[in-house]
């Protein structure tokens, strides 16, 4: 499973009164993020003359530095993100109105911001499906088997930080060919690389924790 990005689309603006509408982006850490636009689509289909933009980061501060990919035109990028970049970032365009009938020029101002959040996602996830037969679809030892499949999964795999999720079975009665019927529990589940204690392996590494992911839910495949 491939991680992504979720972005809302919404905007805010200010004339003389403040109003604002957050923009709701999610960045998967050590990824860039999407470009963030300055600007809103009904001002963008019109002629906008001397526009300037001043970009303000979480920590109150115009954005600037190697870690911030700003365009001519407005459109911000934060390179490598990181769960501390998290935060409100907020541009102001300023930009003229000219009316040439009788050569006033005004100065207006607009404010876009964007709440900006940073998530880990494994890269890979097992989803495994197993089969039990059983005596009668109907025994309430079914349940029982289920629940103590869980833990004995969850043990098992707890020493590489991962853990089962989404566990669920039902039972199906099936017509075998040249023999008769037969009980059976389908059971499925998936192993998760972000069991507790997940945060403190990721704290005693510099690069990208998803490395060390993927390779403990691959051990998985082992068992």
């Amino acid at each position: 499973i491939r991680g992504c990005h979720f972005v809302q689309f919404q905007h805010c603006w200010f004339f003389n009164s403040f109003s604002c509408i957050a923009v709701n982006i999610y960045v998967k850490v050590y990824t860039n993020s999407p470009f963030l636009v300055c600007m809103d689509l009904a001002l963008s289909q019109k002629e906008v003359i001397d526009p300037n933009y001043l970009w303000i980061g979480p920590n109150g501060k115009t954005l600037k530095g190697n870690y911030v990919n700003l365009t001519e035109t407005g459109k911000l990028m934060v390179r490598g993100f990181q769960e501390s970049m998290s935060g409100s970032y907020t541009c102001t365009l300023s930009y003229k109105t000219i009316n040439t009938d009788i050569q006033e020029e005004r100065e207006k101002f607009k404010t876009y911001k964007f709440m900006v959040y940073a998530y880990r996602e494994p890269d890979y996830t097992y989803q495994i499906s197993v089969r039990f037969t059983t005596k009668e679809c109907t025994l309430a030892a079914n349940g029982q088997f289920f629940e103590e499949l869980k833990k004995i999964l969850n043990d098992l795999i707890s020493d590489l930080t991962c853990h089962v999720i989404e566990p669920s079975y039902k039972c199906h009665v099936i017509k075998i060919p040249k023999h008769g019927l037969l009980d059976e529990l389908f059971v499925t589940f998936q192993v998760n690389p972000f069991a507790p204690g997940w945060e403190a392996v990721c704290q005693q590494i510099s690069y990208d924790c998803e490395d060390v992911t993927n390779r403990r839910v691959q051990e998985v495949g082992y068992f």
